[in-house]
């Protein structure tokens, strides 16, 4: 086998943790639900995800949380969130993922989206690959 072989390096696949999106099958506005409790996630752990649209859109922040409800509330009264509302909404998503798996998807998520605030996550954790929303 060669130098140059990648045969002896595996990168992990990156794995989809079905991202939640609405009934109607579209990613929920942040600033357009009336009531965070309405999606049952109180005292749901998992990692989110915020970005917004528009003519550029970008990718705003991820973290882990033991209480995604509470983590969605916070982000809902954070001014700098809400001024991106403006520039073509602010989208969200989730997923419910183990408490032992959690930091190494936010690392990962933190490293290839470059999100505009800083992402909380014990960068000792090995990145876990996952698939972004698409």
């Amino acid at each position: 086998m060669g130098f140059w072989s990648l045969g002896a390096i595996r990168q992990p696949k990156a794995q989809d943790i079905k991202w939640r999106k609405s009934p109607r099958g579209e990613y929920y506005r942040l600033f357009m639900i009336d009531d965070i409790s309405e999606l049952s996630l109180d005292g749901v752990g998992g990692v989110y995800l915020l970005w917004h649209g528009g003519l550029k859109p970008s990718w705003l922040v991820a973290g882990a949380t033991e209480d995604l409800g509470h983590s969605f509330s916070e982000l809902m009264r954070d001014p700098d969130i809400r001024e991106y509302d403006t520039r073509g909404g602010v989208y969200m998503s989730w997923s419910p993922i183990k408490d032992s798996f959690r930091e190494g998807v936010v690392h990962f998520i933190a490293k290839h989206t470059n999100p505009t605030f800083e992402c909380d996550y014990d960068s000792k954790e090995d990145p876990i690959p996952v698939l972004l929303p698409r």
